[in-house]
């Protein structure tokens, strides 16, 4: 049985007994370590439990073979076509796994954060495609299982999405709380910018870099990027205000890997310490995921509203604001309960109407 549960879909996860052994997120680290007094900090599972969504869900069947996408890489002698196939090479259906492993602090006696380990099964398809951007989403799709390996329970949600322009002549920039700027970019030439957006398409972070490509894959670097504080920090920290870091994308046969060297910064721009962060994407295959298909057919023009009304503001404005709550809730509440509302009724009126709302509730005229 599928569960269209979309809104508390993370807290389902995070709280369940049956599908999760680990810390949940809203708890403090019960597991610090003083820096000054370990030896080994890349892997400390055995003196710190990870905190994190340690589910038990359905096991996928690992698929070897490199993607269409891919291949056309390998093959192509033109280099922004080369970048191209690097990004579509994203496009599929993977097993994700996330690891964030706090490395060392500014103090003598830092006190490192317990590990945070989770996985998925995710698919990542193509919203829009076209020679200087493209535009990827991805949707959650987990099956649950008992301690026999019987499927109990599934749920689907979206996730994240990015987006990515070639040579890109505005990147919007996290300032904190809450404020994006527009800044012009300096030397972009055969630069793509990667834009990531949250759950619910508000705006998140965005940077830009260069590929590069060899025999064994492909890479694209970041520059030095500001972000808010991901969930799995800001609700179980509040000793700093945002991550200051660059990514790493690296595109590979067998699916492809971000990483991520991310400061620990306060608002005043003092160092608190510093993690380490790889979010692997295995392909897969023989997997289920016609619900995230379902799920995508009937949101994707709720959805497609949505980006309209974020994408004009940071288009236009060269400063944007949100709130980070509204009536206590965040954004993502508001938003997900209206496109099961469309999902059901298919109003695309009304859910304009909505969405225009939802948009002005948390957009801040202030921005001082």
């Amino acid at each position: 049985m599928v569960k269209r549960n979309y809104i508390f879909f993370l807290m389902v996860l995070l709280t369940n007994p049956e599908i999760i052994n680990a810390q949940s997120y809203g708890n403090k680290s019960k597991s610090l370590k003083n820096q000054s007094e370990i030896n080994w900090v890349i892997d400390r599972q055995h003196i710190q439990k990870p905190r994190g969504g340690t589910t038990k869900g359905l096991k996928p069947e690992l698929d070897s073979r490199p993607s269409d996408y891919y291949t056309q890489l390998t093959k192509s002698t033109n280099l922004k076509d080369k970048d191209r196939y690097a990004i579509l090479s994203m496009i599929g259906e993977f097993r994700s796994n996330f690891e964030f492993t706090e490395m060392f602090g500014s103090t003598f006696d830092y006190e490192l954060d317990s590990p945070y380990k989770s996985w998925g099964t995710e698919m990542v398809i193509p919203i829009e495609v076209e020679q200087d951007f493209i535009s990827l989403q991805h949707i959650i799709m987990m099956h649950f299982t008992d301690e026999k390996g019987e499927v109990t329970n599934s749920h689907v949600v979206k996730h994240w999405r990015q987006d990515w322009k070639f040579e890109d002549k505005s990147i919007f920039t996290y300032q904190p709380d809450m404020k994006w700027k527009n800044i012009k970019p300096q030397d972009i030439s055969g630069t793509w910018s990667q834009s990531v957006y949250q759950v619910d398409d508000t705006p998140r972070y965005e940077s830009y870099g260069k590929w590069v490509h060899g025999d064994g894959g492909s890479k694209w670097i970041s520059q030095i990027t500001p972000r808010p504080l991901p969930r799995r920090e800001f609700s179980v920290r509040d000793d700093y205000d945002f991550l200051s870091g660059v990514n790493k994308i690296t595109i590979l046969p067998w699916g492809w890997v971000m990483e991520e060297m991310n400061d620990k910064v306060t608002r005043e721009n003092d160092y608190i310490g510093s993690e380490y962060g790889i979010a692997r994407y295995q392909k897969i295959k023989n997997y289920d995921f016609e619900p995230a298909n379902e799920y995508w057919s009937s949101t994707k023009d709720y959805w497609h509203e949505v980006r309209l009304a974020w994408n004009n503001k940071l288009d236009n404005e060269s400063i944007v604001c949100a709130e980070k709550y509204v009536e206590n809730q965040p954004s993502y509440v508001f938003y997900f309960t209206g496109a099961e509302s469309f999902a059901k009724e298919s109003n695309i009126s009304q859910a304009k109407e909505n969405i225009r709302t939802i948009t002005n509730k948390f957009s801040k005229k202030d921005c001082s």
